[in-house]
């Protein structure tokens, strides 16, 4: 009989891990202060496409994402996108310089805490949360993907390619009015 309960008691627990988050969703305020000291809110950033890279500062397969996520700021930009990154291990703030020179990050790079990654990222606390992680805002401030580390999407061969037919799409899409308010003011 333990060992039924085990087993069931296990099953249970990974269904509730397994459990995707919810999407599309509003995506949450993030209010971080960047390695410049450039106070980032995604809420002033309403009307362009935000992808939100939660990284660990010496994880190989977070700097890969983060180069990546360079160039397509680079490329992208002008078209309405913007890339924050969110260090989530700890004492990382040190460590946010070496990062951004390593990785070439032309982007906003903070410290959050891992307890609100796992929130904001709807993910369970009783399973590992392999990194990075990526949450994509469209220009109305709705998360309509996430993807992390195991997940095939994100594989080194993948990556570019499906940020880069989501990247087109998203911002193909209109921008609202909080983009022709902006746009308006000019």
């Amino acid at each position: 009989m333990k060992g039924l309960t085990r087993r069931v008691v296990a099953a249970a627990l990974m269904a509730v891990a397994a459990a995707a988050a919810t999407l599309p969703r509003p995506a949450r305020e993030i209010n971080v202060v960047s390695h410049t000291g450039q106070v980032v809110k995604l809420s002033q950033m309403k009307g362009k496409v935000v992808v939100v890279e939660f990284l660990l500062t010496h994880c190989p397969s977070c700097k890969h994402s983060a180069r990546l996520l360079a160039k397509l700021q680079a490329e992208y930009g002008p078209r309405g996108l913007q890339v924050i990154g969110l260090a989530i291990d700890e004492g990382a703030g040190p460590k946010l310089d070496a990062f951004v020179r390593e990785t070439g990050a032309n982007f906003p790079v903070g410290v959050y805490s891992s307890a609100a990654a796992y929130d904001y990222l709807e993910h369970s606390m009783i399973t590992n949360m392999l990194m990075p992680q990526l949450a994509i805002v469209d220009r109305k401030g709705m998360i309509r993907e996430q993807h992390g580390g195991a997940d095939p999407w994100m594989a080194e061969a993948m990556e570019e390619r499906n940020l880069r037919a989501l990247l087109e799409k998203l911002l193909k899409e209109p921008a609202g009015a909080a983009m022709k308010k902006a746009a308006g003011k000019k």
